[in-house]
């Protein structure tokens, strides 16, 4: 490959300039401009973190990483096998009715008799991330299906 530069002699700083402008107009026009050939779209085939679906084996591996920290998380997972729930639906963000009632039942009993002292904004948290407006909605959902209210 033999590459040859050659050097211009400019008078004066303006026809610096203007030579500047002439090789940037010549080099960003759009006529200019190869065109590149669009990449195939890939679309994909994973779903989003909280809906995968994973082995049996990870799903012992998570619910042990979940319950070695806090014993609150252990009492959810007890009590999840108690009720016939996993602990990834419990904490997970589907609302079925029956799910929803085992949750704010959880939340209910953490607060009343497991850990009174234990902060709303924390309850969410160890409920999936949950709002404190949330975990306060279940207290009180529980609370109000206990005195007999709908």
């Amino acid at each position: 490959m033999n590459l040859q530069f050659s050097a211009k002699d400019f008078k004066s700083g303006a026809e610096i300039v203007a030579n500047a402008a002439a090789v940037r107009r010549r080099l960003l026009s759009p006529s200019v401009r190869p065109r590149i050939a669009s990449a195939p779209e890939i679309r994909s085939t994973l779903k989003p973190a909280r809906y995968r679906e994973y082995d049996a084996h990870v799903k012992a591996w998570q619910r042990w990483k979940a319950s070695a920290g806090s014993p609150l998380k252990n009492y959810i997972v007890s009590r999840c096998d108690e009720l016939g729930l996993s602990y990834e639906e419990m904490i997970g963000p589907r609302k079925t009715d029956e799910i929803a009632r085992a949750r704010h039942m959880l939340m209910w009993e953490i607060k009343t008799h497991v850990k009174p002292s234990i902060s709303l904004p924390e309850l969410g948290r160890l409920f999936g991330g949950r709002d404190h407006t949330t975990a306060l909605h279940g207290v009180r959902r529980h609370t109000a299906r206990l005195s007999g209210q709908p």
